[in-house]
């Protein structure tokens, strides 16, 4: 397994396979899925406790701009809490872009969050391995 460095886990939504058992998975996929959840946790701030209570910082502050006005500055708001959660949470992803946008989804406007990001995993001291524009969007 060449990128065995990436880890291994279920990913996240949990879903069944064709095993009848959760969903798993390694290198891409499982840091795509980390990616999500931490992105769609709630992180604790002055005005939210967290949602794991046995980690209430882990997450995003994402959750914070449901039902705000959606202008310039929530989109700003929103690409600086993309940016620290992962900069925080994920070590393997070094963020390269992101692009909030508001957008119509089954007739609702949604914030659209379109970020590339590079995979990056120090596998031997010194060498640093990188899978360069990794693509995700994330629906708020």
């Amino acid at each position: 397994m060449a990128q065995a460095f990436l880890g291994f886990g279920l990913l996240r939504p949990f879903r069944r396979d064709q095993k009848a058992d959760f969903a798993a998975s390694g290198a891409e996929q499982v840091i795509r899925s980390a990616v999500g959840q931490i992105l769609g946790t709630v992180g604790s701030s002055d005005f939210t406790q967290g949602e794991l209570p046995w980690r209430t910082e882990f997450g995003s502050l994402l959750h914070l701009l449901r039902h705000q006005k959606n202008d310039r500055v929530l989109q700003e708001l929103a690409r600086v809490y993309v940016v620290d959660a992962l900069k925080r949470w994920e070590p393997r992803v070094v963020v390269t872009a992101v692009q909030v946008a508001r957008e119509q989804q089954d007739g609702e406007n949604v914030l659209a969050i379109r970020l590339r990001y590079n995979v990056i995993s120090t596998n031997v001291p010194g060498n640093n391995v990188i899978l360069a524009g990794l693509q995700q969007l994330v629906i708020v």
